[in-house]
C-alpha cells in the first residue's frame, strides 16, 4: 500500500524559511529582489514558489526543464535572469504590488515537508522637490499672531508634514487627502500661533518644516522670520539630510519657494 504524507516544517528537515524583501519601501518603477532563504538538511529540493497575495507568479522546479516559470500578474515584471531557487527580481514595480509576498518551500524527503514565510512591501512616489514654507511680511512680536502655510509637492502616500518653531514641534498632520496630482496627493499644514515669550530664543523665530515619507525621504525648509526681537533679514534654506546648507536673504518676503540643492 502506497501513501502520501504532507508536513510543515515540523516532521522533516526543512528549517528556517524566511523571506527577506530589499528594498522593503521602494519608489515606483524601481527594483527590488525577494529573497528566500532555508535549509533543507540535505532533503532534494521539489519546488519554490513565489506569491504576491494569493497568486502565485514565479515558480522553481529543479527536475524539470526550464526550471523557472513565470504565471502573469498585472504589474510585476520579473526578471527570469537573475531569478532562482533563492531569489526573484522584480523590476518596473507599480503601485498595486503593495502588499504581501510570500514564498512556499516544498521539499521532497522521505515525506513532502513545506513551509512558508511571509512580508509585505510598500510601494511609494516621492515628492520631486522639497516643502515650500509661506509666511507673512510682518516683524513679529509677542501677542502676534504667526499664520504660515507648508505645501510639499505630489507623493504617493502623502507626505507627513510639521512645523518646528526654534526647533519644538507646533503643528503636525497625518497622511490626509489632498489635492490630487494623477496617482499622487500633495499635502499641505497650515499654522496659526499665537506667539508668547516663550517662543522667542534669543528674540529669534526659526521656523521649519520637514515632510516625510516612509522611512526613505525626510526634507525639509527653514526659514528665519523678521522678529521685533531680533530684527535681521529674513533667510530661508533647504535642508537635504546628509548635504550640505545654503542660505539665502530675501527682503520683503511675502511668499516663500524654497529650492532644495542636492549634494549627491
Amino acid at each position: 500500500m502506497f501513501f502520501f504524507v504532507s508536513c510543515f516544517a515540523d516532521c522533516t528537515g526543512l528549517r528556517n524559511v524566511r523571506l527577506t524583501i530589499e528594498p522593503r519601501v521602494v519608489q515606483r518603477h524601481h527594483h527590488s529582489i525577494l529573497h528566500c532563504k532555508y535549509d533543507q538538511e540535505d532533503e532534494p529540493l521539489y519546488t519554490v514558489k513565489w506569491y504576491r497575495g494569493p497568486h502565485e507568479f514565479y515558480r522553481y522546479t529543479p527536475t524539470e526543464r526550464p526550471p523557472t516559470k513565470v504565471f502573469p500578474y498585472a504589474g510585476i515584471t520579473v526578471d527570469v535572469n537573475h531569478s532562482n531557487s533563492t531569489q526573484v527580481l522584480l523590476q518596473n514595480i507599480e503601485f498595486n504590488l503593495s502588499g504581501n509576498f510570500s514564498c512556499e518551500v516544498t521539499i521532497d524527503g522521505v515525506v513532502f515537508s513545506t513551509g512558508t514565510d511571509t512580508q509585505s512591501m510598500l510601494v511609494v512616489q516621492l515628492p520631486e522637490h522639497p516643502p515650500t514654507i509661506s509666511v507673512g511680511h510682518e516683524r513679529l512680536d509677542y501677542g502676534h499672531i504667526l499664520r504660515a502655510n507648508c505645501s510639499s509637492p505630489p507623493s504617493k502616500p502623502p507626505a507627513h508634514l510639521k512645523f518646528l518653531l526654534n526647533n519644538v514641534t507646533v503643528a503636525r498632520t497625518e497622511a490626509l487627502n489632498g489635492r490630487r496630482a494623477l496617482d499622487a496627493v500633495w499635502s499641505d499644514l497650515v499654522l496659526e500661533l499665537p506667539l508668547t515669550q516663550y517662543h522667542f530664543t534669543d528674540g529669534r523665530l526659526i521656523l521649519s518644516c520637514v515632510a516625510q515619507v516612509s522611512d526613505i525621504y525626510q526634507k525639509e525648509a527653514t526659514l528665519e522670520l523678521a522678529s521685533a526681537r531680533n530684527p535681521v533679514p529674513e533667510r530661508v534654506s533647504a535642508v537635504d539630510c546628509g548635504s550640505a546648507v545654503s542660505t539665502y536673504v530675501i527682503v520683503p518676503l511675502v511668499t516663500l519657494h524654497v529650492l532644495l540643492l542636492i549634494n549627491s
